[in-house]
């Protein structure tokens, strides 16, 4: 790119900026960046997408483009004071080592240096508030009234106080307290904000005032008060906690993890904590982790609060400990029969096991006692084949108008509804909620197809040079698994059905583990988006350890299956890793299988290509491309369903993928809507019915809402024109 003019800089820079300042940060960061791309020395334009990255919880990007702006203007203070911002919001400790260590000879004026240095030393873990010249015992006896529990005492003791000392941000905070407490909210409210223009530097009032906003209903305005609690005071724990659990919430466990490990790490071990790393880490799916924490906060509470022991549950169940979920799921109930997340919890673990009759009880009550809770309208559809008149339609219609629910249920709301018109043949009004929900899906989670086609490219260029038959691994193990792999939405949890039905496997579900050991292989620790050759003497381990893993959730299987996804980009690999395992690959007409793919939401932080037809036609294509690269190496290697073609003829095919599998046959594979094992995808119901053609061509009914798609298909040849 040439270089830009001064001229040329300045209108660019306008740009950004007006956008910056109208809340529009993608254009804002696409400006920023194209001016440091062609003059890297404009420090303004460091110091902007550093304050955007920050904005986004994209720390490793922040930094470096404050580390760039202070290079380039050191007495700034102003980049000094937002690049400390960063680091209390999302540093680790060397992260934050480093950054005091520059800040120790940054050119500024001394106080300026010492106040930063403060938030990370004295002022770390709370901040000293203005007290308007209140003696000691006096705020003590505040304080003290707080912690007992008296809040109109307090209240009113706090209330004279200010008429002595009305410049004291701590009284102002403790009457926002105890007025909060008592339900006096608008009042409440003026004092915590009264508090913090008193001393806008006072962490701990923009943390009290945070929980009051959540417990209004106002969860982005908590969350800004949090962040700034923490920019305050980085080691300040409830802080910590508490803008963890809003990122959480928000779709960013890695950023709060962040923060609750630095809590930890200052010494914090109370349940909210606990609570807090349970929900981290099962977004993150660290579900061993989660349970970790989450037994720790039952051994604090000993023997666990209702909400600690749902969410231990919750953990247990992910890892299979089902019995140990269920009678956490019942002691928490009996404690709290009431509890959303127990109810629901619950819900879910019945569904997976094919118990609808019991999850449809529990659902029901949770759309009583949970109103607006899409999440367990959307669950309880999946295994609810609604009928015209169903109530429960005109139910989900009402609430998605409710202005009180959020954009999070209201999409999950959203592929409720679509699925359940759909049940009733109602076509016509189908895509307008699976439009919106997708949409609204896009906006929370965005996605960019062009990492898709770097990663399959890499892939590819990474495994170009590899003489698949002629490798041979010294020291693999004998394990052969059976890894059943395609796009989602294929088939492949009825395939992987029909085979864990026969007497000599055990259907593992999608665990996930090999294929992330494998892209561990070839991915570059330090750059995510850098790839290398294979190791061959790591190769051999990676079997190994899948084996171990696998004995340790199976015990006493003699042949496991392993439906995930995402096998296929590194079939090659763990051939070569485990000679003994077969891989199965399930294909379906795109347009069903696309269609199938809109038509559901998908665990959090995956499949976010799924939100948009042209990306997910454009995604399609990548898994044709990495398909024929092996077809192309190792044809013999893998062995291809056609989804149209088992349900037209389930017995002959069901026979060629028995002994594709080399087992021999067993009738038991023909009714495998007959096995119990538990069951965790999106199909949970339909893989428990017998097979029909009820959903092939079904793409035919929404041939004019699906246009963007089916054009992008055709474009790239995988469908007639």
């Amino acid at each position: 790119m040439r270089a830009m003019t001064g001229p040329e800089i300045q209108e660019a820079y306008g740009r950004a900026l007006d956008a910056h300042k109208a809340g529009d940060l993608d254009t804002a960061i696409r400006g920023y960046g194209a001016i440091i791309e062609a003059n890297p020395k404009v420090a303004e334009a460091h110091f902007q997408a550093g304050r955007i990255y920050t904005a986004k919880m994209r720390f490793d990007r922040a930094f470096l483009h404050f580390r760039a702006a202070v290079s380039l203007r050191p007495a700034e203070g102003a980049i000094w004071s937002a690049w400390a911002n960063a680091v209390a919001l999302g540093a680790d400790a060397a992260a934050e080592a480093e950054f005091l260590k520059a800040l120790k000879s940054a050119p500024v004026p001394p106080e300026a240096r010492v106040a930063l240095q403060d938030r990370f030393g004295a002022q770390r873990g709370g901040t000293r508030p203005a007290t308007g010249g209140m003696k000691l015992a006096a705020i003590r006896r505040l304080l003290s009234l707080i912690q007992s529990g008296r809040m109109a005492e307090a209240e009113r003791l706090a209330s004279a106080a200010l008429k002595q000392h009305p410049g004291s941000a701590l009284a102002l905070n403790v009457l926002a307290t105890a007025l909060a407490r008592q339900g006096k909210a608008a009042p409440a409210e003026a004092a915590f904000l009264k508090a913090i223009a008193v001393d806008p530097d006072y962490a701990e009032a923009h943390d009290n005032l945070g929980q009051f906003l959540i417990e209004q209903g106002r969860p982005e305005e908590a969350q800004a008060m949090f962040r700034r609690a923490v920019m305050l005071a980085p080691g300040l724990a409830p802080a910590l906690v508490n803008l963890a659990t809003c990122l959480t919430s928000a779709g960013q466990p890695a950023a709060a993890l962040t923060l609750l490990e630095r809590a930890r790490a200052g010494g914090a071990d109370a349940p909210p904590l606990c609570v807090a790393l349970g929900n981290a880490h099962t977004r993150l799916k660290n579900f061993a982790r989660a349970e970790a924490a989450l037994l720790r906060g039952v051994e604090l509470t000993k023997g666990g609060t209702a909400q600690i022991l749902a969410l231990l549950a919750q953990a247990q169940a992910r890892l299979g400990k089902d019995g140990e979920a269920m009678a956490n799921f019942d002691r928490a109930l009996a404690m709290n029969e009431n509890l959303p997340v127990a109810v629901g919890g619950k819900a879910l673990l019945l569904q997976t096991l094919g118990d609808f009759g019991g999850a449809e009880v529990l659902f029901r009550k949770g759309f009583e006692i949970d109103p607006l809770n899409g999440e367990n309208f959307r669950a309880f559809i999946m295994s609810h084949k609604a009928k015209p008149g169903d109530p429960v339609i005109d139910m989900m219609l009402r609430r998605y108008e409710d202005p009180a629910m959020s954009p999070t249920d209201r999409m999950n709301m959203g592929f409720a509804i679509a699925k359940a018109l759909e049940d009733v043949k109602d076509y016509g009004r189908v895509f307008r909620y699976l439009d919106e929900a997708n949409a609204l899906m896009r906006k929370m989670s965005p996605y960019s197809i062009a990492q898709r086609f770097e990663q399959v490219a890499q892939t590819k260029a990474v495994f170009e040079g590899v003489d698949w038959h002629g490798t041979r691994i010294e020291g693999t193990t004998d394990f052969a698994p059976i890894f059943v792999t395609g796009m989602p939405r294929s088939g492949t949890t009825l395939i992987e059905q029909i085979i864990a039905s026969h007497s000599l496997v055990t259907g593992a579900g999608e665990i996930g583990e090999c294929a992330r050991a494998a892209q561990d292989l070839i991915y570059d620790a330090k750059n995510p988006m850098k790839m290398h050759p294979p190791s061959m003497d790591e190769i051999a381990g990676l079997g190994h350890r899948f084996e171990a893993f696998i004995g340790e959730r199976f015990p006493g299987s003699d042949r496991i299956t392993d439906k995930s996804i995402q096998t296929y980009m590194y079939l090659g690999l763990v051939k070569l890793a485990m000679p003994n395992a077969r891989f199965v690959v399930v294909r379906r007409d795109p347009r069903d299988n696309l269609l199938s793919i809109y038509k559901n939401k998908f665990p959090d932080d995956t499949h976010l290509y799924a939100y948009d037809q042209r990306d997910l036609a454009k995604f399609y294509g990548t898994f044709v491309e990495m398909i024929d690269f092996w077809r192309e190496r190792v044809p013999d290697w893998f062995y291809e369903v056609q989804y149209e073609e088992l349900v037209a003829n389930p017995e002959e095919e069901t026979r060629k993928l028995i002994a594709a599998c080399g087992l021999d046959w067993e009738d038991a594979c023909l009714s495998f809507h007959e096995n119990k094992r538990k069951v965790e995808t999106l199909s949970v119901y339909q893989v428990r019915q017998p097979i029909t053609q009820a959903s092939v061509a079904l793409w035919q009914r929404y041939e004019k809402d699906l246009e963007p798609m089916l054009e992008q298909l055709k474009k790239d040849g995988h469908v007639a024109g």
